[in-house]
């Protein structure tokens, strides 16, 4: 079970796929549970995505692939 802290992590991640430089342990725990993923780009910093296992959780409950305007 996902702690409310991972969960809204995870739809950071969805919202932005922002870059990071560092991974705090919400986000090394969806890493570890295979919802994001990690995309080096060669810099610094990396990107970081949902993994399809990521998406289905957050279809199953109840939030929607469509991102804020």
């Amino acid at each position: 079970m996902l702690s409310p802290h991972e969960l809204s992590a995870l739809l950071r991640v969805r919202d932005t796929g922002s870059l990071i430089h560092s991974l705090d342990d919400d986000l090394l725990a969806l890493r570890h549970y295979r919802l994001v993923e990690m995309i080096d780009d060669g810099d610094d910093a990396c990107a970081l995505r949902l993994t399809g296992l990521g998406e289905r959780l957050l279809q199953s409950l109840g939030a929607s692939d469509a991102r804020p305007a």
